[in-house]
C-alpha cells in the first residue's frame, strides 16, 4: 500500500471516529431531554409548590365539596373574627408562623397531639395537603384513638391526629374542603377518603417549615 493510500485510510478512520462521536453526543442529548421531560410529566411532586399547583383541589370524589371560605393568613397572635361553616374547619382564614397564641406553629408539625389544636392551626395544615384525624370522646376512647393511629403511615407526613371538642360525631376526618363524620372507626372508608383527598389542596408541603 502506497503512502497516499495509507494517508487516505487514516483520514477515513478519523472521519468515522468523528461521526461516531457526534452520533453518541446527539443520542445522549436526546436521551437526557426525554428523561427530563418524563420526570416533569410523571413526577408532579418534584417540588412542594409544583405538586399543589398541578394536582389542585379534588372537586369530585365520593364526598361533597365544602364551601370555600378562602385561605387568608392572619397573625399567629390575632383572634379570628370569622366563623367557620364546618367543624372542624376545612378552609378559611388561618394563622401562619413559627409561634401562635396556643404555643404551636401554624402549620403545626405533622404527627399526633394530645392537645386540642384550633381551627386557625388545622386549616393551615389542610392547605398544605394534609389530612386531619380527630376524635371527640367524653371520658376518653383509647380504643378509637389507637385504631385511628394505626391507620396513619409510619412516615406521618401530611397527617395530624388530635382531639377536638363539640363535633357532631365521635370522629371527623378532614382534608381541604372535605370532611367525613363517623361514630366508629371504618378503616376502609377512612382510607378511601385519604386516597382521594390527601395532597389535594392549594399547596403541597410534605415537610412543614417549623
Amino acid at each position: 500500500m502506497s503512502k497516499g493510500q495509507i494517508r487516505e485510510v487514516r483520514r477515513s478512520r478519523s472521519r468515522a471516529r468523528a461521526r461516531r462521536k457526534r452520533s453518541l453526543l446527539m443520542f445522549g442529548g436526546i436521551l437526557f431531554a426525554l428523561v427530563f421531560i418524563s420526570a416533569l410529566v410523571l413526577s408532579p411532586n418534584l417540588s412542594p409548590q409544583t405538586s399543589g399547583g398541578l394536582r389542585g383541589v379534588n372537586n369530585g370524589g365520593f364526598i361533597e365539596i365544602d364551601v370555600d371560605q378562602g385561605r387568608d393568613h392572619i397573625p399567629g397572635d390575632a383572634p379570628n373574627t370569622g366563623a367557620y361553616t364546618v367543624v372542624p374547619a376545612t378552609s378559611g382564614p388561618h394563622w401562619a408562623g413559627a409561634t401562635t397564641r396556643v404555643g404551636v406553629s401554624a402549620p403545626a408539625r405533622w404527627g399526633t397531639y394530645e392537645q386540642i389544636l384550633p381551627n386557625e392551626v388545622l386549616v393551615h395544615n389542610l392547605e398544605h395537603g394534609g389530612i386531619g384525624i380527630h376524635y371527640d370522646c367524653e371520658g376518653g376512647c383509647p380504643e378509637i384513638v389507637q385504631a385511628l393511629d394505626d391507620i396513619i403511615p409510619r412516615n406521618n407526613s401530611q397527617f395530624i391526629l388530635s382531639p377536638y371538642v363539640n363535633m357532631p360525631s365521635k370522629i371527623a376526618i378532614t382534608a381541604w374542603r372535605h370532611h367525613l363524620y363517623l361514630d366508629e372507626v371504618d378503616e376502609d372508608l377512612i382510607r378511601q377518603f385519604i386516597d382521594e383527598y390527601q395532597d389535594r389542596a392549594p399547596e403541597s408541603v410534605p415537610e412543614n417549615p417549623y
